[in-house]
């Protein structure tokens, strides 16, 4: 997968590619929003990597570029779970990073990182391309899926931060 961004005029842009073993995927617009979508079937092999190639050139052209990681923030989302945790609690986190990867993933946001448990809690971390933007987009798709109920939200500004800003529960 490759994922690239921009900042034009105070907006972030995203551009994304890569194969699902039957189209080679392109994906793009403005973080936070769903975008579009072009898929090019990868039985024509030659054509998909000039398609790629072409719009390698024109990204980087176009001030496109990787976001390091330094220059992410991150969201957690914990729950509180019995002791070191249990079978339940693996599927759970399982489900909650196939969430996030799908809403985090189609609105250019980015992706989730994996997941801890034991000593009482169970976390998932996001690293995500703007921290504020994220926030009603995670809400939604947890509520949406019956994952909200008894989280704690958090959000830091820069990976490597030590202060979180929680923002869900409201209170």
């Amino acid at each position: 997968m490759v994922k690239v961004y921009r900042n034009v005029e105070g907006v972030t842009e995203y551009w994304e590619a890569w194969d699902d073993s039957v189209d080679l995927i392109f994906h793009w617009g403005r973080v936070g929003e769903l975008g579009e979508t072009r898929r090019l079937p990868l039985s024509d092999r030659p054509r998909a990597v000039e398609a790629f190639e072409q719009e390698k050139k024109r990204l980087i052209a176009a001030g496109f570029k990787p976001l390091l990681p330094e220059h992410m923030a991150q969201v957690v989302i914990q729950y509180k779970i019995n002791g070191m945790g249990s079978g339940q609690d693996l599927d759970k986190a399982q489900v909650v990073e196939d969430l996030m990867n799908e809403c985090l993933g189609w609105t250019g946001l980015g992706n989730c990182d994996g997941h801890d448990f034991g000593s009482g809690t169970l976390n998932v971390f996001c690293d995500v391309a703007d921290g504020p933007a994220s926030e009603q987009i995670v809400i939604d798709h947890l509520q949406k899926n019956g994952q909200l109920e008894g989280s704690v939200i958090a959000r830091r500004e820069r990976i490597g931060d030590e202060s979180y800003i929680v923002f869900w529960p409201t209170d």
